[in-house]
């Protein structure tokens, strides 16, 4: 989770942790997924209209995957310590309850909804939906917010069962959760988060971080991804995108949602890595690495530059093309976490006499043990998490007021999540 020296902009992107050298294969493989139970926050009394009835009570909602679940959330920086069920870990774990027997872990307290365990297993990788999410840190002046996404859910989760949705972790297809909201609520604002999981971003992460500690010096794991990743961005994924928006749209109109009713919009992912050039550590070998230990960034310089030149960028520029053929709204949010990425210099982890209630005040991602459930990895930690709801409510804003349907979301250097700001992407 990030944690950054103090005079940086108060904002962050995706924590990473890996296990020390006991590393496993199992371990990278569950590295990373990508974040419902209906969240709802409390609402005033619906207004009366004309005839005295009651209007529906006001309401935006969020769809799609971990990254806009608000997994991660539970982090408040990153520490380079071994995982403690009794301790805060230098104020980064909010999970941590203490009294006067002592302290323990209660990851319920920050995933709501009971979404830390996932009920088709009694066991951890739940949909992690924190009480910081995206959705709900836009602080959008609506009756209700619901957060419906899920972690590791593909496009075939947010499809009606009707149209070939499939259910995940014990739960209803999400545009069928989407249709009973919607024949209750006034729905202002969907935003999605998906693709991630169907272009296979766990099994590219593995691959990258076997490759660094395990393989052969120089094995890069660009080379075995490139031409697979940029055929789905061309060919597959673009197509199941744009099925999930027709289905959107099909559900709000046939519960009176027309489609000026209320904004659609596609969002992308920030950039979890920094180009290499803006690493604090240098590439080094294998386990004997800084960047493996204290960092927990084990990338070569190769792959972190594809990841984010490449990756990150074609699917951005992917959803961006759905987004314009469907003529729904678009938020780029590739270079949210500029300078505040995994391991970026200038920017450190908590340390001794960071505290729950005085913690680091700025962050950083990486540590080399693994902190909570390593789905939590590579995702944007509670800072972070604010500055996404700060993007989303400035961009709801200028979606409803403007002809513009095109932003990307940028930080300020110095200025914290105050600071972020929407630039239209095209005139």
């Amino acid at each position: 989770m990030p944690a950054m020296s103090s005079g940086r902009s108060r904002h962050a992107g995706p924590g990473f942790r890996i296990r020390r050298r006991t590393m496993t294969a199992a371990a990278i493989t569950a590295i990373l997924s990508t974040a419902l139970a209906i969240s709802p926050t409390h609402s005033s009394a619906a207004p009366k209209l004309p005839g005295g009835r009651a209007a529906k009570p006001t309401a935006i909602v969020s769809l799609g995957d971990s990254f806009i679940s608000g997994e991660g959330g539970r982090w408040q920086g990153n520490v380079d310590m071994r995982y403690s069920e009794t301790d805060s870990m230098f104020g980064t774990d909010r999970a941590t309850v203490c009294g006067p027997s002592g302290c323990r872990k209660d990851p319920n307290r920050v995933y709501v909804g009971d979404s830390y365990l996932d009920p088709t297993t009694g066991k951890e990788n739940g949909c992690h939906r924190s009480d910081v999410a995206e959705i709900i840190e836009s602080h959008i002046p609506v009756d209700q917010k619901f957060n419906l996404a899920c972690s590791g859910a593909v496009t075939d989760n947010l499809l009606p069962a009707a149209s070939g949705g499939r259910r995940f972790k014990g739960e209803a297809p999400q545009a069928d959760q989407l249709r009973a909201l919607a024949n209750t609520h006034d729905i202002k604002l969907i935003q999605v988060s998906i693709s991630g999981n169907d272009l296979g971003f766990s099994d590219i992460i593995k691959s990258c971080i076997w490759g660094f500690i395990h393989g052969p010096f120089g094995q890069y794991c660009w080379h075995e991804y490139d031409w697979e990743v940029k055929e789905k961005l061309r060919r597959e994924v673009p197509d199941k995108v744009k099925n999930v928006i027709d289905q959107i749209r099909r559900v709000m109109r046939e519960t009176g949602h027309p489609d000026s009713s209320y904004v659609l919009a596609l969002q992308s992912y920030p950039s979890p890595v920094p180009l290499s050039a803006a690493y604090r550590y240098s590439e080094g070998v294998s386990v004997s690495s800084q960047r493996y230990s204290p960092g927990g960034c084990p990338f070569y310089n190769q792959d972190t530059n594809w990841a984010r030149l490449d990756l990150v960028t074609g699917i951005a520029d992917m959803l961006e093309g759905v987004a314009a053929e469907k003529r729904i709204h678009y938020l780029d949010l590739q270079w949210s976490f500029d300078r505040h990425e995994v391991c970026a210099r200038g920017v450190r982890q908590a340390r001794s006499g960071d505290t729950l209630s005085s913690p680091i005040p700025t962050r950083d991602h990486g540590a080399a043990h693994s902190q909570g459930q390593v789905e939590e990895s590579f995702h944007p930690n509670s800072y972070g998490q604010k500055v996404l709801g700060k993007c989303l409510r400035e961009f709801y804003d200028l979606a409803r007021s403007s002809g513009q349907r095109e932003y990307t979301c940028l930080p300020s250097q110095g200025k914290g999540i105050d600071g972020m700001r929407l630039k239209p992407l095209s005139p």
